[in-house]
């Protein structure tokens, strides 16, 4: 039987798809099924509804937005890249997209750029809890790019807006263990192990950390 997350999800994609059988012209319907087929794993079937419907609806920025994500949960970061750029033309600076857009540039390796992008998804943000994703995301974009005191920095920011997201709490240590910070190390990776019990990866960087002091 699956989670009941899944479940739900599952009992939703069906009602979806039943109201967007009655009303194939509904392009709210057709984004909502969409992210709920992408929320299941099921990317290609998203895809082809999404890109289906681009073909018939190019102006409507949440379905670019929509297929950029697609498009980047497929594998195919040019291709996404493209529909974010075409739903910033759609809603200039919104900071989702920005973000997805960083995220597309990241994919390719293109750290600056992706850097730019979540610096401008920052500045157009509300305030939290998206600010800590954003926060988070140009950490790690400042980490791939090799400027580890830039990371950090930004990752303490988004941790203090968001002190429980284990993810953060991770990305905050394990660039402080590259820096040769080990005590500070020690007491975020030790943050996100006791936020995260069950993740290993978090475990793992803890036990790494701590044989590094030793």
């Amino acid at each position: 039987m699956p989670p009941e997350p899944e479940a739900a999800l599952a009992r939703e994609v069906e009602v979806l798809q039943a109201s967007l059988t009655a009303d194939p012209d509904d392009l709210t319907t057709l984004n909502n099924l969409a992210c709920c087929l992408l929320g299941l794993g099921q990317v290609e079937e998203a895809l082809r509804l999404l890109e289906g419907a681009s073909a018939r609806w190019g102006k409507d920025a949440c379905l670019a937005n929509n297929l950029g994500f697609a498009r980047l949960r497929a594998g195919r970061p040019a291709a996404a890249e493209a529909a974010f750029c075409k739903a910033l033309v759609l809603t200039p600076e919104d900071p989702e997209t920005l973000n997805h857009l960083g995220l597309a540039r990241a994919a390719q390796e293109r750290w600056p750029e992706a850097v730019d992008c979540a610096r401008r998804a920052l500045e157009a943000a509300p305030p939290p809890p998206l600010q800590s994703d954003l926060l988070n995301n140009l950490g790690c974009a400042f980490r791939d790019l090799g400027t580890l005191p830039e990371a950090a920095s930004v990752f303490r920011r988004a941790l203090a807006l968001s002190p429980s997201e284990a993810e953060i709490a991770n990305n905050l240590g394990c660039t402080q263990l590259a820096l040769g910070d080990l005590e500070e190390a020690r007491l975020t990776l030790g943050q996100a192990a006791r936020l995260a019990p069950g993740d290993s990866a978090i475990q793992q960087n803890l036990r790494r950390c701590l044989e590094r002091g030793s």
